[in-house]
């Protein structure tokens, strides 16, 4: 049996630089979704200036790594990202939407087991970790029943379903990702001893707001929960919000 890809540990590879400051004292690096890309978190930029630099973080099978094997462990995922982010200069602040979320706080789990500090957990639209999403697996579904599930989803424009070529494309990497999350687990461990603050929709059906109550119980510091109007993908339209909060909370620390 083959082992798992190993992806090599260079920020070049994993990170968007595009927005980085030269004043910055702290990073926030957002994690995608499944099916997600670097791209999502582009329109933030102007957001962030000055101390805080926006980081996107890019996964291997997608945008200018679309010729790498997509990842299929996200907790293997979390220990090449943490390896990365543990040598960077600046304060880490994390930040992750539906699967990014879980992917954010494993690699938060990581760096503080290493001593690195974390200065701030952000996630959205994603139960607290012990809770198993998707309830069923979708990954394998047959590819009229996966695209359907696609577009329920809600992670793509409506045009990018109309070109069975780009589909062809993008199609591993996406079964990858959901087959990852599928496959996802919480392992026991040591609580993270940062600010955790947590957003989601309300009318995502699969994240309602009491299960994300219990991302509380995964740090020894704050938490905070905040409910806004819409879907999965309340972010999109309401990330202007999200984002001043994130400053202010960065500002804080």
């Amino acid at each position: 049996m083959s082992s798992p890809p190993t992806y090599r540990s260079d920020a070049r590879l994993w990170f968007d630089r595009r927005f980085q400051s030269v004043t910055a004292t702290h990073s926030l690096y957002c994690f995608p979704f499944a099916g997600g890309s670097a791209t999502y978190y582009a329109d933030w930029e102007k957001y962030f200036t000055g101390r805080v630099e926006l980081v996107p973080v890019q996964l291997p099978g997608r945008g200018a790594r679309m010729t790498e094997t997509p990842a299929t462990d996200l907790c293997g995922l979390a220990d090449e990202l943490a390896d990365v982010i543990a040598d960077e200069p600046t304060e880490v602040v994390l930040f992750g939407h539906s699967m990014g979320a879980i992917l954010a706080f494993e690699v938060g789990r990581r760096l503080t087991a290493r001593g690195r500090a974390v200065r701030h957990l952000f996630v959205t639209g994603r139960p607290a970790p012990p809770i198993v999403r998707p309830r069923t697996p979708v990954s394998d579904l047959p590819r009229a029943e996966f695209l359907q599930m696609l577009r329920d989803y809600g992670a793509a424009a409506d045009a990018v379903f109309e070109h069975e070529d780009l589909l062809d494309v993008l199609m591993p990497m996406m079964r990858a990702d959901f087959a990852m999350i599928e496959n996802y687990r919480r392992r026991p461990g040591p609580r993270l001893s940062c600010p955790v603050t947590a957003w989601c929709g309300d009318s995502d059906p699969g994240v309602p707001p009491e299960a994300m109550v219990p991302w509380g119980d995964e740090t020894s510091g704050p938490f905070a929960l905040s409910v806004l109007p819409g879907g999965h993908f309340f972010l999109t339209e309401h990330h202007a919000e999200v984002v001043r909060g994130i400053n202010a909370a960065i500002r804080g620390v």
